[in-house]
């Protein structure tokens, strides 16, 4: 599969998760069209990279322990000083740069 492809998957992951409609893990297998193998795969591996998942069997959906969602890019964008400032209302920035990666955003 595609690194594209996977990370789509990976993002529709975490929207489901995000809105609490991910289902039993037979339900995501089928929204994802894969198995149930594949799912528990996915599952660990963002797991693995420090996603708070956890499943709610009252609900029967999964959800992240901690307020947070998957963030957009694997680029890590430098900015010059002014456009920090600028991106920053005026004031510069305690970083140099903004980071951006596929890490849960904790709120």
């Amino acid at each position: 599969m595609s690194l594209k492809r996977y990370l789509e998957k990976l993002r529709f992951i975490d929207w489901l998760i995000c809105t609490k409609s991910t289902g039993k893990q037979k339900d995501l297998a089928d929204r994802l069209g894969v198995s149930v193998s594949t799912v528990n795969e996915y599952l660990n591996e963002m797991k693995e990279a420090g996603f708070p998942i956890r499943y709610c069997h009252k609900r029967q959906t999964y959800f992240y322990e901690r307020e947070g969602r998957m963030v957009n890019s694997l680029f890590e964008e430098r900015l010059d000083r002014e456009a920090l400032k600028k991106a920053n209302g005026g004031a510069y920035p305690v970083y140099e740069h903004i980071v951006t990666s596929y890490l849960l955003v904790v709120r």
